[in-house]
């Protein structure tokens, strides 16, 4: 079990995070990219439609490269960028729970940043 988890650990976890983002990126576009909007709008940002835009950009280009393997180093580096900004413009409240929840997806992204996408398989080009 322990073979297995060294081989395909790191490969698992990395698909796990990006499925997270890419998930919540394709529901955004199904639901209506609007919403978005509108919560990009309440905190006074200009251009809240194509922030939101961005924001799904980044959430399924970026899920999507970890889910795949592709890039992970530049995909990793988006998301923690990503989710800081989140969280310095959403979650930045100790009761929050979604700060903690952040924080350590920020983590798991830290690892995939330094360690690169796992020794099982990944796309390459």
């Amino acid at each position: 079990m322990d073979l297995v988890l060294r081989t395909h650990g790191a490969t698992i976890g990395r698909m796990l995070m990006g499925l997270l983002f890419l998930f919540s990126g394709v529901g955004m576009l199904v639901s209506g990219v609007e919403g978005t909007a509108s919560m990009v709008e309440m905190k006074g940002l200009p251009f809240p439609i194509l922030v939101a835009w961005l924001v799904v950009a980044v959430k399924v280009l970026g899920g999507g490269a970890l889910v795949l393997g592709y890039k992970t180093k530049e995909a990793a580096l988006a998301l923690i960028l990503f989710t800081l900004a989140t969280v310095a413009m959403y979650h930045l409240n100790i009761e929050d729970p979604h700060l903690f929840k952040n924080l350590a997806i920020v983590g798991g992204l830290l690892y995939v940043y330094v360690y690169g996408p796992g020794n099982g398989w990944r796309l390459q080009m």
